[in-house]
């Protein structure tokens, strides 16, 4: 039987706006304190996120629209499935998006940020029980993607990579709960900077692909080897 919305999370501030509710839920759903697959009403979206039917009734639209819901029918919606299919497809996407939109941000990218960024990354020490710091370490994760490729001229690409990155945390959550890490070592970072800095876009492209495919099979590995995951969503 699904589960309803249930955890009560924190209060956005009243200047935060819908975009910080959007992104309170899709925390919620990375996190799996909303699990794949469960049920989600306007009544109990509007409770967890304390505010208004009204504009839980707009998150679940918006959210819908970017593939974290699923409508079933006017009355029901879901959880958007978590499947070894969804992760490959992701994968797949950003593999095909990634390596060029990086690529043509080189000249814009500002590295001195991007090193800091990368900094907090490496030395945030995590609990892979506790996920307040799990969730912190995709988000700097997130924010480190979505700076590689701001400064592209490719707009509609932008939105779409932005998109997939959100994706991507839910897929990043599995690997990190186990392990404690992500599924790539800091030399992926230093090595992309160098290449950005010597300003050699196919050394770049390579590396993006390189690293985003190791993810995906220590990804796979980790879900496929274990016992732990259901057989069809898989929740931590």
């Amino acid at each position: 039987m699904s589960k309803t919305t249930e955890t009560k999370l924190e209060p956005a501030s009243q200047e935060s706006g819908e975009s910080i509710l959007s992104r309170q839920l899709k925390d919620a759903i990375v996190s799996q304190k909303l699990s794949p697959g469960q049920k989600v009403t306007e009544t109990g979206l509007a409770e967890l996120l304390s505010t208004s039917r009204t504009v839980a009734r707009g998150l679940m639209e918006q959210l819908t629209v970017q593939n974290f819901l699923v409508s079933i029918s006017p009355r029901i919606t879901l959880v958007a499935p978590l499947t070894v299919t969804s992760i490959k497809e992701n994968f797949m996407l950003r593999k095909m998006i990634l390596p060029e939109l990086i690529s043509t941000s080189i000249e814009s990218a500002d590295m001195d940020a991007l090193s800091i960024l990368n900094k907090a990354i490496e030395t945030l020490n995590v609990d892979k029980d506790n996920d307040d710091q799990v969730l912190e370490l995709l988000r700097l994760n997130r924010q480190f993607n979505l700076m590689l490729f701001a400064g592209s001229k490719y707009e509609l690409p932008v939105s779409w990579a932005a998109l997939l990155e959100d994706m991507a945390m839910r897929i990043y959550w599995i690997y990190v709960k186990q392990h404690g890490k992500l599924p790539f070592a800091a030399t992926h970072h230093e090595n992309q900077f160098k290449a950005m800095q010597e300003d050699d876009p196919k050394r770049v492209q390579s590396i993006v692909r390189k690293t985003l495919t190791q993810n995906e099979d220590r990804i796979l590995s980790a879900v496929l080897s274990s016992d732990h995951f259901h057989s069809h969503n898989l929740i931590v």
